[in-house]
This record gives C-alpha cells, structure tokens and sequence, in this order.
C-alpha cells in the first residue's frame, strides 16, 4: 500500500453508504459499511488500507483517523470493526473457521 510497507492486498466491497445524524455538530457524517477480505495478514492491514489508500479510516479508529474523520471520535466510543468470519489454518489439519453476528450497535 504504502512505499515504505511489505506488499499487502485487501479486496474491499461497499455494502451501503450513508449518512449518521449521531455525535455531530453539523448534524450528518457519511458512513459506508464495508465487507474487507484480506489476502495477506499484515499488522493493522485493514485500518492502514481504509486510512491510507482508500481514504476513510474505520469509524472510531483514533489511531488512523488522520484523514479528515475526526467526527467518527463523536459517533462512537469504540472502533466499528467486526471480525464475521475467521479461517485459521492448522499444520496437517486443514483449517477452523470462526463465524460472528454483527454486533447490535453497527445497525
């Protein structure tokens, strides 16, 4: 993603876009929901990738909110990230999968 970084791939799909009236002074802040699936597991891959490449960084994400998206400290007390599914491989054992709900509080 970035010069400086190992060669990482995340392939990104918007679910929706729109807007939250929570937290704001001016009243609305866009918000999109996203589906990320990282191809290499790099530390903080998804939160550099949203910042930094596309732009946006994770609702709530104090450490990557650089990007203009300080109105998302307003919004929510907790970074909206939410693991819905995990595929860990296992040496000779093919792989476990460990699936989530979605949390209340993202709707």
């Amino acid at each position: 993603a970035l010069p400086e970084m190992r060669p990482s791939l995340t392939k990104c799909t918007v679910l929706w876009r729109g807007h939250t009236d929570r937290g704001s002074d001016d009243g609305r802040v866009a918000v999109s929901k996203v589906l990320l699936k990282p191809w290499t597991g790099r530390r903080h891959q998804l939160r550099v990738h949203l910042a930094h490449v596309v732009g946006f960084s994770i609702l709530g994400d104090k450490a990557y909110e650089g990007n203009g998206n300080q109105k998302g400290r307003a919004i929510t007390k907790r970074m909206c990230l939410h693991a819905k599914q995990l595929d860990i491989p296992l040496k000779g054992k093919g792989t476990m999968r460990f699936e989530a709900p979605e949390p209340l509080w993202f709707d």
